[in-house]
Order: structure tokens, then sequence, then C-alpha cells
């Protein structure tokens, strides 16, 4: 598919030395990948998320809970492979997805923490095994952009089981994928999620009129259909209404997110996604 655009995208990936924006481990995690220490007394310009309510109401003064750093994370990057992800009018969404695999996964490495890299369908297209070795990074990239997406379909819900029975400890992931269908990661809530909803701004708001023939991307059946501005209307109304329920569900679930449109470079967004504005 993309295969040969893999070099272009680990160059362009160290010239924005990603790692270095978001290497740390505190920035990476917001915190809540840290080991409970000790308590001490609140003082001015102290982290107030991090009072201790429960010692503060018995000692009737405010503290502080103190943390251990964890020296290592481990953290999963997940591709979900989608016969929709071919598409794109700038570029393809799985071309945008394999770069933004890219700078995160240079951004862990970078930063000596422990990398799985996952493609999944409805089950597991390749997996890359926990590492350190910068190395990882060309293969992996090479199977995101070389695989063939068409006639797969993204299921998150398998997904979720995958995790949950393959990952015990505690992890940070980031799921890169474009989102669409029925989405339920609430029992990921062990670890620290990230959504990265990679989409192409024509297929929320197309130009289409007239008859078309249509191929679906993950079934491969082809439709007749006369698309009207009634039609289109109707269409953008239900993506939106699925992505505040989409949203709505990330918030709920603590999960946080961004959405990177194929015109759009990504450093940015996920330098603020991961904690550092």
């Amino acid at each position: 598919m993309f295969v040969d655009k893999t070099e272009e995208i680990l160059i362009k990936t160290r010239r924005n030395i990603f790692g270095q924006n978001i290497g740390s481990n505190a920035s990476i995690f917001s915190g809540s990948g840290l080991d409970f220490k000790e308590l001490r007394e609140y003082s001015v310009g102290d982290d107030v998320r991090k009072i201790n309510w429960k010692a503060t109401a018995k000692a009737q003064q405010p503290y502080l809970n103190l943390f251990n750093e964890e020296r290592e994370l481990n953290i999963l990057i997940a591709f979900m492979v989608s016969g929709s992800i071919y598409f794109g009018s700038r570029r393809f969404k799985q071309e945008l997805m394999g770069e933004i695999l890219a700078l995160l996964s240079y951004s862990t490495l970078n930063n000596d923490d422990r990398l799985s890299t996952l493609l999944f369908s409805d089950r597991e297209e390749f997996l890359m095994p926990p590492t350190k070795k910068m190395g990882s990074l060309n293969i992996t990239l090479e199977k995101a952009l070389g695989i063939d997406p068409l006639n797969k379909s993204a299921d998150y819900g398998s997904f979720v089981t995958y995790v949950n029975e393959r990952i015990k400890r505690r992890s940070l992931i980031f799921i890169i994928g474009d989102f669409y269908g029925d989405i339920d990661l609430s029992l990921l809530n062990k670890h620290e999620v990230y959504a990265v909803m990679v989409r192409d701004r024509f297929e929320e708001d197309p130009k289409l009129f007239g008859e078309m023939e249509l191929i679906d991307p993950v079934s491969m059946d082809e439709e007749e259909v006369v698309i009207n501005s009634s039609v289109l209307t109707r269409y953008s109304d239900e993506i939106k209404k699925s992505d505040e329920s989409l949203y709505a569900h990330f918030s709920k679930n603590r999960i946080r997110y961004t959405k990177i449109y194929t015109d759009e470079e990504p450093f940015r967004k996920l330098s603020i996604l991961a904690g550092r504005p």
C-alpha cells in the first residue's frame, strides 16, 4: 500500500524530535503512573490535584500526597485496521495513521520505555512484543503502511477483550483509528487510554450530487445511489450524532482524545494530547 512512504515518515519523525517534547514519564502519564510515598503539608504553589482530602479533613489542614515516579512505562500503540482507512482527499488515513504511530513510537523508544505495537482488525494482524529497540519502529511502520485494509473491519470490542487477556500490567494505551461503529472502551479502565481519531474532512462533509456507484471498503459491496442535499444533510447529522456520543463515552471513562484530519500535521495535536501545551 504505502510502504514507499516509510523512510520519508521516519525522517520527518526524527526531525520533529518528538521524544524531547513528550518524552518524560511525568508529562506523558499525567501523574497517574506514580507510586504513593508519603504525606506532607500543603505549600502555596503545590499541585492541588495531589491533595489528600481524607488526611486534610482529619488534620484540619491541607496535606499532599507525595509519589515515587515509575522508572519505566509500558506503552501499547494500537493501529486499528479497517477498510475505511483506505480513503483520503488530501492523503490516505492509513498513511496519516502510520505517521502518528511513528511519532508515538519514537517518543516511547527515545525515552527508554517498553513499547508494544499492535495492528488489529477483528483479530490480531501483527504484534511487536515489548521492546526498547529503535529498529522495531522500522518493522512496525512498514507493517502498518503495507497492510491491505480493504475487506477488513475494526472490531473495538474484540480489541478490548484481546488487551485484557494479554496485558496484565497497567499500561499506557494509544488507540489510532477512525473510530466508526459501536465503540465501548470502558473495560480498559485499569489502563491509561488515549484515543487518536483520524478522519478526512470530505467523509464528514462530502460534496457529492447525482447518481453514484459506491463501494463499501469494509464489506466490498457495491451499491448505486442517488445523492441529493437531503441525503447529505442526514448523513452529516448522523456523523455528528455518532461523534458526540463517542466524546461523551470518552469523557465518562476518562479517556483523553484528539481528532486529526488528513490535511493536518499530527505533531502539535499529539503533544497536546500527551500533556504538553
